[in-house]
């Protein structure tokens, strides 16, 4: 499908362009096309690849507005959402997620997201206390997943509240690697030593 819409396309895009040429000159010299001013489309064009376009240009996207941040539960789905950022989690376990709209146009590896977290760890015992700093760094291939949901990345980090080895408190950014408007989203979370 995707190949047949790119050649209707390319056909639509070159068939007065006078390269490869297949209409006569005055078929072309009838045609008063509309063009689109942000793309330089015309009207017919825009109807058929004016979406498509507008997707590519947006890039990855958060599914909705709740869907990159802290979880309770650590599986697949996102028991309760808590937010992009929470302080002091209770007791229990979470996890940090994201679901995001990917455009449905791309080879593998096209589409991809880059998280990067930094946890600052503070240790207190009889003999006083310790502070730990580190950094994480992964990416991601994300594809289309349909209409009903959106590529899931869950859990990107679990967390377990309270953290045995001290106070523990993370920073996070994810980041949508689109070559022309990189996109970033933005959080923390934290939990007390047991």
């Amino acid at each position: 499908m995707r190949t047949f819409m790119g050649v209707v396309v390319s056909g639509a895009l070159l068939a007065c362009s006078g390269e490869g040429n297949t209409v006569s000159t005055q078929q072309c010299a009838n045609q008063t096309p509309t063009a689109s001013p942000s793309a330089g489309l015309t009207s017919f064009e825009q109807g058929l690849v004016g979406p498509l376009l507008s997707d590519v240009r947006a890039g990855v996207q958060p599914w909705d507005e709740q869907s990159i941040g802290i979880c309770k539960g650590q599986g697949r789905e996102c028991q309760e959402y808590l937010g992009a950022s929470t302080e002091d989690l209770p007791p229990g376990e979470y996890m940090m997620r994201a679901e995001l709209k990917v455009p449905q146009v791309g080879s593998k590896g096209a589409w991809r997201v880059k998280l990067e977290t930094e946890c600052t760890t503070t240790r207190r015992t009889e003999r006083g206390e310790s502070v730990t700093t580190s950094t994480s760094s992964k990416e991601y291939e994300v594809q289309y997943a349909g209409t009903e949901r959106g590529s899931r990345l869950s859990p990107l980090v679990t967390i377990r509240s309270p953290e045995p080895s001290g106070a523990k408190h993370c920073t996070y950014t994810l980041t949508s690697l689109h070559p022309d408007t990189p996109l970033t989203w933005t959080g923390s979370w934290s939990v007390p030593q047991s």
